[in-house]
């Protein structure tokens, strides 16, 4: 089991039984058993990423900048994260200049003034936190950008990894780590089953920053996606057109997930067919 963000200062333990009860909650509902034998990993890594993101804006980011590939992260990215979402949300670029109180401002990216205006502008749409918003789009342009920051997330990902069969659940920013560890794994062992819940990969600014070209893991048999369209993170499929692969993806786009942002964990984990996909999967299926 693979968490997003926003996880810092929270025990492991504690986090690993509530998603083991709300996908309890998911198996009841889908009339299915987990396997009595079930061994679940649960690699945390909130505090880390917590503690890298602060490290960005000190000196000691400039370190986390050089250590990799990408020795210069791309500062608009997170900007293109909160533009794409504000698309999708129906915000309009006349809501956003009306944010900028009318000034003569330039849209893009790259203006901060623009990329705020669109999270004040995002705090009126019913049912959105712009803060919650901000935060994600903040944590996944450093997870995409400092290479420091990535290999040190990933490593914690790959060391929990065994060698034995199992399901990779990954929601939120933990399934764009997921895919960037399990795309690099060699096609044994085999994983069957990859669900991914509320996964923001096919938001078309981080795509771009996956290694190319996009990939169906080897080492992955079937690989499910979950998403509720009301859930601004995730309001698109991993289908062809924003997600090419081959295996496709297979997509369930009809979640009702009952969390205030529509974007929890408890409420992916709680639906009976994520929850009788990832029994399938322990069961071999």
């Amino acid at each position: 089991m693979i968490h997003g963000r926003g996880q810092a200062s929270q025990q492991p333990e504690q986090l690993k039984q509530a998603w083991l009860a709300a996908l309890r909650r998911g198996c009841d509902r889908g009339q299915v058993q987990l396997p009595a034998d079930t061994v679940v990993e649960f690699p945390y890594y909130g505090d880390l990423l917590a503690s890298l993101v602060a490290q960005v804006g000190t000196p000691l980011g400039r370190e986390l900048r050089a250590k990799g590939a990408m020795p210069t992260p791309n500062e608009a990215l997170q900007g293109e994260i909160l533009m794409e979402i504000a698309a999708r949300a129906g915000l309009r670029d006349s809501d956003i200049r009306l944010e900028a109180g009318n000034l003569p401002i330039q849209k893009g990216p790259a203006n901060w003034e623009w990329v705020q205006a669109i999270v004040r502008g995002l705090d009126h749409i019913p049912g959105l936190n712009s803060r919650l918003i901000e935060a994600f789009t903040r944590d996944v342009h450093v997870y995409l950008t400092y290479a420091g920051v990535r290999a040190q997330i990933d490593q914690v990902i790959a060391a929990a990894l065994g060698d034995d069969p199992c399901v990779v659940v990954a929601h939120s920013l933990g399934s764009v780590v997921a895919y960037n560890v399990l795309r690099t794994r060699l096609a044994t062992p085999r994983y069957p089953q990859l669900v991914t819940v509320g996964s923001p990969l096919g938001i078309r600014a981080i795509k771009q920053q996956l290694a190319t070209p996009l990939v169906s893991p080897p080492c992955i048999g079937q690989w499910f996606n979950a998403y509720d369209d009301r859930d601004v993170v995730a309001l698109v499929p991993l289908d062809e057109e924003r997600f090419n692969v081959t295996p496709p993806i297979e997509n369930k786009g009809d979640v009702l997930n009952f969390t205030e942002n529509r974007h929890g964990i408890e409420g992916y984990l709680a639906d009976p067919v994520v929850a009788q996909r990832i029994v399938l999967g322990l069961q071999g299926g």
